[in-house]
């Protein structure tokens, strides 16, 4: 059925914030579409059969007032999710929004319609994938607040009740790599990566391989990082390719597993990974891990550019501090790209309005929206920061004509 607002398609995206201090409840994002002066006056006479005398139609949110389906030019008849025996049916030249409406614009030859399907197209939000690149080394052994580091970062990810996989499991494509050496090229293969391929619904495997396994020697993070990131750029799924890093101290390479000279290593990694569309973002579990280096990897693994302000890092000290820091960047990584199930008119955009909650968003500004290609849109700047928080409506708007249904 419909949803309160957004005419006649939806789309909803739950996300999880932060609750208590750590952590928030599942919000939604809806994205709708409609068409603007679309066939004719609703309110005009019709040639169809059908008939009725209510105040709304059921199943279409923001239909009201109508007194004649037969009234709103091209609609032969409608069919709504859970219609009964009485209700009008579909015919066979219909076109079905992502609500359950379906909405037949009969012989168009007969009447004009020329462009009204355009109201039954739909975005769909890019699925983002992230993959966890955890430290395998033996100091994540050490004490964090009443359990270790490494039973510190289970319990954020991987808790049956309150971990982020199992709660977002079937919203994001999770991934994960463990990562280690053994005295590093003196010990045989190096680094030493224990890898869950990404997928929805992949919280059994990853569970079951981080419960297998356990803390072992090195950290040759700048080489694990560049093992790692041709899985997410030779994945062909749409959507943000993202690395979470969980590190608990100065890294150090295969060449030379100690002492912990690996800095400039895991810095060029992070950047050669931006460079490929793969984003890194490093938490240091522990104080261990200094303030400078998790900036240099902070600020390589987004593109931070000279004079830009720098990017944030995170420093979890307890496990609280280590769930809010998972928490913040995996729900932040929510796409601004949005995929569309028609085509954009040539030039058209500037015939279409979009909206978050309401409120319109420019095009072509560094803080509005742009137009990829003809089946996707990107919220930019200020409008793609305005989707990572809370319950979000993206809608658009176009004119007649200036959407072309796929299909």
């Amino acid at each position: 059925m419909g949803v309160p607002g957004c005419g006649s398609a939806s789309l909803r995206h739950p996300r999880r914030m932060l609750e208590r201090s750590t952590r928030s409840r599942v919000g939604a994002w809806v994205v709708c579409i409609a068409a603007a002066g679309c066939g004719g006056d609703p309110g005009a006479t019709g040639a169809g059969t059908g008939t009725g005398t209510g105040t709304g139609i059921t199943g279409i949110t923001g239909i009201t007032g109508t007194t004649d389906i037969t009234g709103i030019t091209g609609i032969t008849t409608l069919t709504t999710s859970g219609a009964s025996d009485s209700e009008p049916t579909a015919g066979s030249d219909g076109l079905t929004t992502s609500g359950g409406v379906r909405l037949d614009v009969g012989n168009t030859s007969a009447v004009d319609t020329e462009g009204c399907a355009d109201a039954v197209v739909k975005f769909e939000a890019q699925t983002p994938t992230v993959l966890l690149l955890i430290d395998q080394s033996g100091s994540m052994t050490e004490d964090f607040g009443g359990t270790d580091r490494w039973g510190a970062v289970y319990d954020a990810l991987l808790d049956q009740n309150d971990g982020l996989v199992p709660d977002l499991e079937d919203k994001i494509r999770f991934g994960m790599a463990l990562y280690t050496s053994f005295d590093g090229n003196e010990g045989g293969e190096c680094p030493v990566i224990t890898a869950t391929v990404p997928a929805l619904n992949n919280y059994a495997a990853i569970e079951a391989s981080y419960d297998a396994a356990k803390p072992e020697d090195e950290t040759p993070t700048g080489e694990s990082i560049a093992a790692v990131t041709p899985t997410l750029v030779m994945d062909p799924s749409p959507g943000n390719k993202v690395i979470v890093l969980a590190t608990d101290g100065e890294p150090d390479t295969c060449a030379e597993p100690n002492p912990q000279n690996g800095q400039q290593a895991s810095v060029e990694a992070a950047a050669a990974a931006f460079e490929q569309g793969v984003r890194i973002y490093v938490i240091s579990v522990g104080d261990e891990v200094s303030d400078q280096h998790l900036q240099d990897v902070a600020n390589a693994g987004v593109g931070v550019g000279q004079g830009d302000p720098d990017a944030p890092f995170y420093k979890a000290n307890d496990a609280d501090a280590l769930a809010a820091a998972f928490a913040e960047i995996v729900e932040g990584v929510r796409d601004c790209k949005l995929d569309l199930d028609g085509k954009v008119a040539e030039g058209g955009e500037a015939e279409c309005k979009v909206s978050v909650n309401d409120v319109p968003v420019p095009y072509g500004t560094e803080d509005g929206w742009q137009l990829n290609g003809p089946s996707e849109i990107e919220l930019v700047g200020g409008s793609c920061d305005a989707i990572q928080d809370g319950d979000v409506e993206v809608s658009i708007e176009c004119a007649c004509g200036i959407v072309t249904p796929v299909g």
